[in-house]
């Protein structure tokens, strides 16, 4: 159920006991985010409890808007938008369930308290004065959040796939406009983090490294100086010098030029267990076209028509790109119809007619003359035909695949789940399997997190 920041959410009240959860939650997410300028230290924790407290005891209770101001103005000034964010999002993932630590469970902030474990009790209504300030019971300079490091964290959080459907779901239930904007942005911020690293991990495999040589490997690969190098640092004569004396270049990358079709048919809003393949593409596809966002590219939708959001050659905001994306995940496809519009000499909306799109990513490849290695990624539920039945306008979309791969056009299809549900596989088998004929690459986009691991490996054997 979506949460409305104007009504419900703002007016939930907090026990004092809830800002053992809030507050290191809230410091570590911060620290997490790459966006953090400079990360949280333990004063900031203390001074967020002792402000808070001063706020209970005040009015009885905690509110949403008392957690997040206090989030923003105990932040440094470039860090507060970022904190606006984190703090409701911490406050969103509690009211779903996410998170949240059992009764009793130990915090960092159970330190802060008298006993050491048991939470301060504090009256609501008394004077502050009555109250005893708590007694740290950890040296205040010491650095308890030592467990969260800086490192760029190349792995994938326990459910982060699940939250990130959570979230979408939320987006699409909600009626609230205010509600949509925030939900969006959580969702952007967390698509974007996935991106980056799946950016970093690009970037290290791809670093510039030296191996040892193996037999049968070119030896135009060796790289002669530092293999001179090597042999000069062990101290070897001439007859002592072994094959894996040399050194061998790590694969060095290339650019990319890169083609994202996305399909907006009507098919891809039908719904299955309240996601649907519009849901399942966007959340794949975001975060792909951020890591890669370095590269040239080009982005068009297609139903019965193509509608082209980037040329090759042009330049576009990145995050307004996106932002164009995520609209796609609230919309219906009558909304969408009125947003793109009809242009001169375009079919009936909502078809499945991928063929001018493909066609145009065929163009637009094959126009780059470098030595880039050019890719195109097809998102889509791929119920391109209809069983039993041929027509010629789907037979093109295989010739100018198979094209592509003459062209050296790497051909990746980016498969939602409803694409094997059985209302589908009647539509998408043949498709399918006529699409792995032509030595196309699969990759499903069920899981965000397993749908970059998979597109990273796929691009590292390109």
């Amino acid at each position: 159920m979506a949460i409305n920041l104007n009504s419900e959410f703002l007016s939930i009240q907090y026990p004092l006991s809830y800002a053992e959860h809030f507050i290191p939650e809230f410091i570590a997410r911060m620290r997490a985010n790459q966006e953090c300028i400079e990360k949280p230290s333990p004063r900031q924790s203390l001074n967020m409890y002792k402000l808070l407290l001063s706020t209970y005891l005040k009015k009885g209770y905690l509110s949403t808007l008392d957690l997040v101001d206090i989030s923003v103005v105990t932040s440094r000034v470039e860090n507060q938008s970022l904190a606006e964010r984190i703090a409701y999002e911490v406050l969103i993932d509690h009211q779903e369930g996410e998170r949240m630590p059992p009764t009793g469970e130990p915090t960092p902030f159970n330190l802060l308290s008298p006993k050491g474990g048991e939470p301060m009790k504090v009256v609501p209504g008394e004077k502050e004065e009555k109250v005893a300030e708590p007694q740290p019971r950890y040296d205040t300079e010491a650095d308890i959040f030592k467990e969260f490091t800086t490192q760029p964290d190349l792995g994938v959080g326990p459910g982060e796939d699940e939250l990130l459907k959570t979230h979408m779901r939320s987006m699409k239930k909600s009626d609230d406009e205010r509600t949509r904007r925030i939900l969006a942005q959580i969702l952007k911020d967390m698509l974007l983090k996935m991106g980056r690293r799946f950016e970093r991990r690009e970037e290290s495999f791809f670093n510039i490294m030296l191996r040892p040589f193996e037999p049968g490997e070119d030896p135009e690969k060796i790289d002669e100086e530092g293999s001179l190098e090597n042999i000069l640092d062990q101290g070897r004569r001439t007859e002592e010098i072994r094959y894996q004396d040399f050194l061998m270049r790590k694969k060095e990358k290339r650019k990319k030029t890169i083609i994202y079709i996305q399909d907006i048919s009507n098919t891809m809003f039908y719904e299955l267990d309240g996601l649907n393949s519009i849901h399942y593409s966007i959340l794949s596809l975001i975060p792909l076209m951020w890591a890669l966002r370095r590269e040239r590219y080009g982005l068009v939708l297609f139903e019965s028509n193509g509608h082209v959001l980037k040329e090759i050659s042009e330049y576009r905001d990145e995050q307004q790109l996106i932002d164009i994306l995520l609209t796609l995940v609230t919309s219906t496809t009558t909304e969408l119809e009125k947003i793109f519009g009809k242009t001169r000499g375009s079919q009936f909306w909502g078809g499945t007619v991928p063929n001018t799109s493909l066609k145009w990513g065929l163009e637009r490849l094959d126009e780059v003359r470098d030595r880039s290695e050019k890719i195109c990624f097809f998102f889509s539920d791929f119920a391109l035909e209809e069983p039993g039945t041929e027509h010629p306008e789907k037979l093109e979309n295989y010739k100018i695949i198979e094209e592509m791969n003459k062209r050296g056009i790497y051909f990746i299809a980016c498969v939602s789940p409803l694409a094997y549900s059985d209302l589908f596989t009647v539509y998408t088998e043949p498709v399918l399997s006529q699409i792995k004929k032509l030595g196309c690459k699969t990759v499903e986009t069920t899981k965000p997190s397993e749908f970059l691991e998979k597109i990273q490996t796929v691009l590292e054997i390109f």
